[in-house]
């Protein structure tokens, strides 16, 4: 966690599963039902929560660099790009 969080130390298990501490499942209101994104960032794991908007669909948000890497990754033309920034932005 960032900033001054909590801080706690976990061992993988031999197939690589982590047991996340009671205290901060609780703390994200994370339980059986959640669903976590992982993302590799350098040398970290970032785990991050998602909001589950309802059974079929999770929401999730995206930082303007997800979605400037989008934008690159797809090679859209520059007024389409535009068009889509502002859609996301209202």
């Amino acid at each position: 966690m960032r900033g001054k969080g909590v801080v706690r130390l976990v061992r993988p298990r031999p197939k690589g599963q982590i047991t996340i501490p009671a205290d901060v499942r609780q703390q994200l209101n994370i339980d059986e039902d959640s669903v976590l994104q992982l993302r590799v960032k350098g040398s970290t794991i970032e785990i991050t929560p998602l909001r589950v908007v309802d059974e079929t669909r999770l929401m999730r948000e995206y930082s303007a660099t997800d979605i400037e890497a989008f934008l690159r990754e797809d090679k859209i033309d520059r007024e389409t790009a535009a068009k889509v920034r502002r859609l996301l932005r209202g």
